[in-house]
């Protein structure tokens, strides 16, 4: 028998120090004449303090180990954290120099207007000086009334990027003030990656967020990878993959290269970047007619009973099949769809008409097969460049997944997302898994690879143009009064809301402070593209930057830099110099820009919750006093939110009220618990902490700052913080979003009576009296008691097959704005409703013929400010580069370490060559079509430089999102006669930091 004596209780055993025995050294050589010596030179910790990664949305747990003088000596993995199971990837491994680091951020740095180097200042003066511009710019740039006349009580003067590097509760924080003060220019990096998909999980299943929790894809039996390469973007979590593998699972990766993943999987298909529609609509093409050949196989009372399949649509509704590319109701003036006639259809009591035998021409499931009828795997291999044979396997392997017994999961990640159809590519991939019955299930669902740690919480909490906290959406200009918001979402998360930001000052009588709120004009775009396009326009005067780097991290990135050089002020928080901070340091920037860079705490510097890709809140705990002067965003946020109160006390014009009546009850050094208060809600009168969503009131009797959040901190403590390895799906381990619920929509996952589709693999059972398993998503009987179906947020709870997304209710291929290639499926090129930013340029395949996607690695971090100063990843992954093909080198005369010079209509980069097999050219239309890839960490600040890859991206983007299209556009490749390897700083210095 195995003994269950672990690591982790050999080190508790041991005092926490037998684990270095491996590898300290601890003995040195016998001299002669001398008795031998045991030499300890190990460093001592008395204390273990848990956290978790900064870096990707995994959720990976660690430990921190501090001297008793506070010094953090050793980091390693938590064996105890039910994601990462004790192991680090490169980042992971490397946390400590974050800390432990000389490059860090230490003093408040100031850079004059016109300087040419920083001024080091105190945290008093430059949170006064930045409240004092704030202001200015605030009241110069407010509009009380828009065009229409209409009140909106917002400032224009103003943007704030970032967000989703910082804790949950600082989230919250931002989010408040900055609605407070009237700012609508506020996005966070999720609108750069995930947002696309969040909108098409929302309408897809009614949640803005992936079903399944990472230590559940072991539960699958076949993993379809769609271009997430989670070896490589979520390391960690790849183990559940692993033991997916050792219990059977298939493992599919189709990608434009060979990854790490796909090196690891049974079948690999390789596939144009920008051709995932295609692709995945042949599969459904597959699952359709397989379903009515063999409906045996597949579980019809979840494609009949919980799917809009047998829903009757408009009969006036016209598809692409019909209109060559186009649905119904195009307006080529707006470049927008009418969606009057893609409504259902409706009997004469007005109830909907439903055809559950699914063989009406008009219900959604015939719908879909006239849709897809032309994706056959001939039009699928000649638009994807993949062999025909390959791809029916990967049909016949992932349909199997349809019985009742089995499950499949997909995974995708930006490579999914960063498209100008993103929204309906993660579409496509939801369909295919309804058809399947896939969602709901253990095993199953959909998982999104975000970039960010908080990347979700972010989202979650408002940091967003277009939504509030718990995903309300944000008041526009139509709507003029409290009633007409709160139609929008409840009338209870409404009113709670308010109630926690505005306090006595919010009550029925007054529509609970909604005045106070900022409205967006409809139809305008306030997201981090358009952002930047106001700064550069000088429109916006003064901008925040939270930990984001759009430098490095923007579409177009060039242009971010021209446009910080048109501020009059920009405040950075970060840990490093980085390159939005220093952008006036670039050769040939000329600006008056003031930059005030506010040095941060990292992660375990503080306190407060994160919460991963898979919705799971788990609570950081500090470890270590933050460095130098550091501090948290909870403290700089609630530092000039204080200041700002104080300029504004007495006065009342351009809605001043809105700051001076905002409740902030915390001190300028606020607690993360206090502020996790009141994002849970609490009763007004007792102050007592709810428990349920049920507990919200329409009356303001009840404060409640996210009503998702409800639950995670209650009266009995901080849920957040549990460590208990016990419950369905570790329940007992944080937290999640809702309720604790595990698997979202997990009553999909037994038949009308309660009971499970598998029985082998149970998510939730009704036993008569109560649910057991995971705890339920939606606390109501099964349907055949309840009459509610398992989609809860959608249209009648059901899951939606058919949905009215911006772009067309059901995904269309349509080739990326910039493509060597034509749209074979129609004569409709590009997405028509793509948004296309003005002064954007386009570039033609004949002078750019190469496809070029960016892409991430395992050694670095997104936009590169943190992992670029970390030496031990500096020296993994020193310089910048980008991935060619062995024939494309060739042809091209490039040999592996040439500097070569990649070429788009925004820019060019220069970058070493990494000559690979693992990319290859296509056959695309009897043509060869080449593709690159290239990492985009890279920037002109830290120990380690580079060009930055995303200067080359365009500023197109999915028109349901605004996320810019980063993985499919076009470049020239050409080899520098006299390149050299670019310089890296302080590479020589790694083992004295």
């Amino acid at each position: 028998m195995r003994s269950q004596f672990s690591r982790r209780d050999f080190l508790k055993i041991s005092g926490g120090t037998a684990g270095l025995f491996a590898t300290a050294g601890l003995f040195r050589g016998p001299i002669k004449g001398v008795e031998p010596k045991m030499v300890d030179t190990r460093p001592r910790w008395v204390k273990e303090t848990t956290t978790i990664c900064p870096f990707d949305a995994s959720g990976c747990g660690f430990i921190c180990y501090t001297d008793s003088a506070g010094n953090l000596t050793n980091m390693e993995g938590d064996p105890d954290n039910p994601v990462n199971r004790g192991s680090a990837c490169s980042k992971g491994a490397s946390l400590i120099q974050l800390h432990n680091n000389k490059h860090r951020l230490e003093k408040v740095l100031y850079r004059a207007a016109g300087a040419n180097d920083w001024e080091e200042k105190s945290w008093d003066w430059a949170i006064g000086e930045i409240a004092k511009k704030v202001k200015t710019s605030r009241d110069s740039g407010f509009v009380a009334k828009n065009a229409a006349g209409k009140t909106v009580n917002r400032t224009e003067a103003i943007a704030s990027l970032g967000g989703a590097t910082l804790d949950n509760e600082e989230c919250y924080l931002l989010s408040k003030m900055l609605r407070a003060l009237g700012i609508v220019y506020l996005d966070s990096q999720a609108r750069l990656s995930t947002a696309s998909g969040m909108e098409a999980l929302a309408a897809s299943f009614g949640q803005n967020a992936m079903n399944n929790s990472w230590t559940d894809v072991s539960n699958a039996n076949v993993i379809l990878d769609m271009g997430g390469n989670p070896a490589e973007n979520y390391p960690a979590c790849f183990s559940h993959l692993g033991e997916a593998m050792g219990k059977g699972a298939e493992l599919i990766s189709v990608d434009c290269r060979l990854t790490r993943t796909a090196a690891k999987a049974g079948t690999f298909i390789a596939a144009r970047s920008g051709s995932e529609i295609a692709f995945t609509g042949g599969l459904i093409k597959y699952v359709i007619a397989d379903i009515e050949a063999h409906p045996a196989n597949y579980n019809m009372t979840y494609i009949t009973e919980y799917t809009t399949a047998g829903m009757v649509v408009n009969s006036n509704f016209k598809g692409p099949a019909d209109l060559d590319g186009m649905f119904t109701g195009y307006n080529s003036a707006s470049h927008s769809y009418d969606h009057s006639n893609w409504s259902f259809a409706k009997a004469s009591n007005g109830e909907p008409v439903i055809d559950k035998t699914l063989t009406n021409p008009n219900c959604v499931f015939q719908l879909l097969k006239k849709q897809y009828a032309r994706y056959t795997p001939e039009m699928v291999a000649a638009t994807c460049g993949c062999s025909q044979a390959d791809f029916a396997k990967v049909c016949a392997s992932f349909a199997a997944t349809g019985k009742a017994d089995k499950a499949g999961a997909i995974i995708y990640a930006m490579s999914s997302t960063q498209h100008t159809s993103g929204a309906q590519t993660v579409r496509a991939y939801a369909i295919l898994q309804m058809l399947l019955a896939n969602v709901g299930v253990s095993g199953g669902g959909l998982f999104a690879l975000g970039g960010e740690s908080n990347v979700q919480g972010a989202a979650d909490n408002g940091v967003s143009w277009n939504k509030l906290p718990g995903y309300l959406s944000a008041p526009t200009e139509d709507d003029p009064n409290f009633a007409a918001f709160a139609a929008k979402s409840s009338e209870q998360n409404a009113a709670s809301l308010l109630k926690a930001w505005y306090g006595s000052n919010a009550s029925s009588s007054n529509g609970f402070g909604f005045s106070f709120l900022p409205k967006t004009d409809t139809n305008t775009d306030y997201s981090y593209v358009n952002a930047i396009k106001q700064m550069a326009a000088g429109k916006i005067k003064g901008a925040f930057a939270w930990g984001a780097n759009p430098v490095v991290e923007s579409s177009a990135a060039g242009q971010a830099i021209q446009a910080l050089a048109k501020l009059d002020w920009l405040v950075v928080t970060d840990m490093f110099e980085s390159e939005t901070a220093a952008f006036w340091k670039k050769d040939g920037i000329s600006s008056q820009t003031e930059v005030f860079l506010l040095p941060a705490a990292c992660s375990y510097e503080k306190e407060g919750s994160v919460t991963n890709a898979d919705r799971w809140v788990q609570w950081r705990n500090k470890a270590v006093n933050a460095v130098g002067e550091a501090k948290s965003e909870l403290e700089i946020i609630s530092s000039l939110l204080s200041r700002l109160q104080s300029l504004y006390q007495g006065e009342s014009a351009l809605n001043a009220e809105a700051i001076t009546k905002l409740s902030w009850t915390y001190s300028t050094n606020p607690s993360a618990a206090d502020v996790a208060k009141e994002m849970n809600g609490y009763q007004v009168s007792s102050m007592q902490q709810i428990d349920s969503p049920e507990d919200l009131k329409s009356d303001g009797t009840v404060a409640c700052g996210n009503n998702l959040y409800i639950g995670s901190f209650t009266d009995s403590g901080n849920k957040m913080a549990r460590r208990e390895q016990t419950g369905a799906f570790h329940a007992g381990w944080a937290w999640s979003w809702p309720m604790n619920v595990r698997i979202l929509n997990n009553r999909a996952s037994v038949d009308l009576s309660g009971q499970p589709f598998n029985a082998a693999k149970p998510v939730v059972s009704w036993n008569g009296m109560g649910w057991t398993g995971d705890a339920v998503d939606g606390k109501v009987g099964p349907v055949n008691q309840s009459g509610e179906l398992p989609f809860k947020g959608t249209s009648g709870n059901t899951a939606q097959l058919f949905a009215a997304m911006v772009d067309g209710p059901m995904p269309e291929h349509y080739e990326p704005w910039e493509s060597p290639v034509d749209n074979a499926l129609s004569g409709t090129q590009n997405n028509p409703t793509a948004m296309v930013f003005e002064g954007d340029t386009k570039g033609s395949a004949g002078e750019y013929p190469v496809i070029c996607a960016t892409i991430r690695t395992v050694e670095h971090s997104l936009g590169g400010q943190l992992t670029r100063n970390m030496p031990f990843l500096v020296e993994l992954a020193p310089a910048a580069y980008v991935e060619i093909s062995e024939q494309l080198a060739s042809e091209k005369g490039i040999k592996a370490g040439d500097i070569v010079k990649l070429t788009s209509a925004r820019g060019s980069v220069s970058v070493a060559a990494a000559v690979t097999k693992r990319l290859k050219p296509f056959s695309i239309g009897g043509k060869t079509v080449h593709q690159v890839a290239i990492p985009y960490h890279w920037g002109f600040m830290g120990i380690a430089q580079g060009d930055s890859a995303n200067t080359l991206a365009p500023n197109t983007a999915d028109s349901n999102s605004s996320t810019p299209e980063f993985k499919a556009f076009l470049v020239k490749v050409e080899k520098e006669a006299d390149g050299t390897v670019p310089t890296i700083t302080g590479r020589y210095t790694v083992l004295e930091d």
